[in-house]
C-alpha cells in the first residue's frame, strides 16, 4: 500500500499532464486549419520559420485559455475555479453539437434530397438532451459563494469568447483573398 499511493497520484498526474497537452496541441491548429480555407485572417497560418508550428494560432489559444483560467479564479476557491472553466468548455462543446444537430433538421432544406425522418428524430432527441446540459451546466454541482454569480460568469465566459469569435471571422471575411 505504500507504493500504491505515491503511483497513483503520479499515474493521475502524468494523464492529465498528458490530456492536456493532447487538447492545447489539437485546439491550437484548429484557427490554423479555418485560416487555411480562408474563415480567418492570415495571421492563423503563419508558420515558424524553423519548427513549422503555427505560432501565431499557438499563441492565440493560449492567451485565450489565459483569459479563460484568469476570469474562472475571480474571487473563487479551488473547486469553484475548476467547476467555472469545466463548465464553460462543456457549453463551447455542447454549442457546437447544438449546430450539428440542427443541420439535419432545418439546415438541408435547400437540398432536392429529404432528410430520413428517423434522422431528424434522432437529431431532435439529441438537441433537445444537449440544450438541456448546457443549461444545467449554469447550476453549479459545487458548493459557491452565489449560484447567480457563477452563472453569470459563465454566461459572460461564453458569450464573449464567441463574440470575439465572430469578430475575428467577420473581419478575415473582410480581409482580400
Amino acid at each position: 500500500m505504500a507504493l500504491l499511493v505515491p503511483f497513483a497520484i503520479f499515474a493521475v498526474t502524468a494523464r492529465t499532464i498528458a490530456n492536456s497537452s493532447v487538447i492545447f496541441t489539437a485546439t491550437t491548429r484548429m484557427p490554423m486549419v479555418a485560416g487555411w480555407d480562408r474563415l480567418l485572417p492570415a495571421w492563423f497560418v503563419q508558420l515558424h520559420s524553423r519548427y513549422r508550428t503555427p505560432v501565431n494560432s499557438i499563441l492565440f489559444i493560449g492567451a485565450c485559455a489565459l483569459a479563460m483560467a484568469a476570469v474562472g479564479l475571480f474571487k473563487v476557491g479551488e473547486q469553484e475555479a475548476f467547476q467555472l472553466i469545466d463548465n464553460a468548455a462543456g457549453i463551447f462543446y455542447g454549442l457546437t453539437y447544438l449546430v450539428l444537430f440542427a443541420i439535419p433538421m432545418v439546415g438541408l432544406r435547400s437540398q432536392s434530397e429529404r432528410v430520413p425522418r428517423w434522422l431528424r428524430i434522432a437529431c431532435a432527441v439529441g438537441f433537445a438532451v444537449t440544450a438541456l446540459y448546457v443549461v444545467f451546466t449554469l447550476v453549479p454541482i459545487v458548493t459557491v459563494v452565489s449560484r447567480v454569480a457563477f452563472a453569470l460568469k459563465i454566461g459572460t465566459m461564453v458569450v464573449g469568447a464567441n463574440l470575439i469569435g465572430a469578430a475575428v471571422y467577420f473581419r478575415g471575411r473582410r480581409l482580400p483573398r
